[in-house]
């Protein structure tokens, strides 16, 4: 049981740092009228599943594993609904978010032509209505479930074999091959960067006024993602339903998944400019309300 206890507390970090760095993003990104574009838009809408996902970790599977409570645990497969969606949803939008700094870098011109807020929401509802029928056909006409299997700590498919084809090649495989893809396009777009930089002292002739990064910070942001990318992908390469050992399967997939949310949440408030910069101004504005309330003491 202690360890078990362990184990659970373990999840408790990653999922704050993700649950804040997240939650963050997405409340900036909807204050500020001037970040509504459609880099800022496809962030946010990541940082919205990821945050989330991190909500999820921290308030319901963290508890359910501490305090081994079975009521949470029977009913798991309702949470493991959302988690599918989430995760199937996300890996998509990454993939978006490749090609929108792919054409920023490699055809800045034609930058406005395929990514305006209007295209950009139109693409995210798609996403998630492509995501939502994938899901329902795999839990209501397959008749599967992807829930919590204690003796295992995590999250898997459940059901006949027919759900495990089903969702490996629905889910699985085809996230693994959206990955790689992504990862790709990661590869492509730091290394065009860093010519780019050597060739030309000024950035303006590639770099989108509609971007949310600057010249400088685009290394930074697609070497740390390109990164964490590379770590998912071992979730996909060694799925949990193949290793015997519980703490070990607890680590490959939930915990895995987990840092891997909080990791990018933070990445961002980091190395993004404008986020960061309407960061401390937030900070700035309540600590100059606090002297105002103050003065008169």
């Amino acid at each position: 049981m202690l360890r078990q206890q362990l184990v659970g507390l373990s999840l408790i970090p990653p999922s704050i740092f993700g649950f804040i760095s997240n939650w963050t993003i997405v409340i900036i990104v909807i204050r500020y009228r001037n970040l509504h574009r459609s880099f800022a838009i496809l962030t946010a809408t990541i940082a919205f599943f990821y945050a989330l996902g991190s909500t999820f970790d921290l308030f319901f599977v963290s508890p359910m594993i501490i305090l081994n409570i079975n009521f949470l645990k029977e009913y798991s497969g309702i949470c493991g609904v959302f988690s599918i969606l989430s995760y199937d949803s996300t890996t998509q939008f990454h993939v978006v978010v490749s090609i929108n700094r792919l054409i920023a870098v490699f055809a800045p011109l034609s930058y406005n032509t395929f990514f305006n807020p209007r295209t950009t929401k139109f693409l995210i509802g798609f996403i998630i209505f492509l995501s939502a029928i994938v899901v329902s056909t795999y839990l209501l006409a397959v008749d599967c479930r992807f829930s919590f299997i204690d003796d295992r700590w995590t999250f898997l498919i459940t059901g006949s074999d027919k759900c495990e084809f089903f969702g490996w090649s629905m889910f699985l495989g085809k996230n693994l091959f959206l990955s790689v893809v992504n990862l790709i396009l990661h590869i492509i777009t730091f290394a065009r960067v860093l010519s780019l930089k050597k060739l030309v002292s000024s950035h303006s002739d590639w770099h989108s006024q509609d971007s949310l990064f600057s010249p400088d910070e685009v290394p930074r942001l697609t070497f740390g993602q390109t990164i964490f990318m590379s770590i998912e992908i071992i979730a996909y390469i060694f799925p949990a339903r193949n290793i015997e050992q519980d703490y070990i399967t607890f680590l490959c997939s939930i915990f895995l998944w987990s840092t891997v949310h909080a990791a990018e949440g933070v990445i961002t408030l980091i190395y993004n400019s404008e986020i960061r910069r309407k960061l401390r101004k937030r900070k700035k504005s309540y600590r100059i309300s606090a002297t105002k309330v103050e003065l008169p003491h």
